[in-house]
């Protein structure tokens, strides 16, 4: 499958995996996805504390799990601690917050997938060493995976998508948002590094 697209050859994704049935951005919710046959994946990633890359949506484990606290105030032994599947079902009981890694070990069982990788670490208010380390990790992690091709780096933040952008001399595909306010503060305009972008409306997401 090319990244050509058209009226006949428009892609599934699987926001967070395929939180319908299943506890999302876990492995359970990847799994599940990729079984049902979608073509991409998107999946989000922050730090722990101790500087161990994470699959989580929301900045604290308050909502999608039986613990409280930021995540990147707890370390990977603290975060992994937590049963990250009974808010949603008690089948799921025991299922973890998933590890970028072991994310990576899952897709090489289906070599024709495609990524949406969102950065959840934003260079700003103090935060920009973290941010920086933590898209170059993921990049070396991709590149060592042989993903380059077959990815889209996904920010709210116009300062972090220069960064790819101008560090890795324009190699990656760069996912950012309409109208550009969603992309914080920026000296550069953010649309002349994306490849992708999302309309944000009241109540709706739609492909621009």
């Amino acid at each position: 499958m090319s990244w050509n697209q058209s009226e006949n050859n428009i892609w599934v994704a699987g926001h967070r995996g395929n939180p319908q049935e299943c506890p999302q951005n876990t492995m359970a919710s990847f799994k599940s996805a990729m079984e049902a046959g979608v073509d991409m994946i998107e999946l989000d990633i922050q730090m722990s504390a101790d500087g161990e890359l994470v699959i989580m949506h929301n900045f604290t484990v308050d909502e999608t799990t039986d613990g409280s606290g930021r995540i990147r105030d707890m370390t990977l032994k603290e975060i992994r601690s937590l049963d990250a599947g009974s808010w949603f079902d008690k089948k799921f009981r025991g299922e973890r917050v998933s590890l970028f890694e072991e994310f990576l070990d899952l897709g090489k069982e289906y070599p024709n997938m495609y990524y949406d990788f969102e950065l959840k670490e934003y260079p700003e208010n103090g935060n920009e060493s973290r941010a920086y380390e933590t898209a170059d990790r993921v990049i070396a992690m991709i590149e060592e995976c042989w993903l380059a091709d077959k990815c889209v780096l996904n920010a709210f933040s116009a300062r972090l998508l220069w960064y790819i952008h101008d560090k890795y001399e324009g190699r990656y595909k760069l996912h950012g948002y309409y109208p550009k306010n969603l992309l914080g503060e920026y000296d550069r305009d953010p649309f002349c590094t994306v490849h992708v972008y999302a309309k944000i409306l009241p109540g709706k997401i739609l492909n621009g």
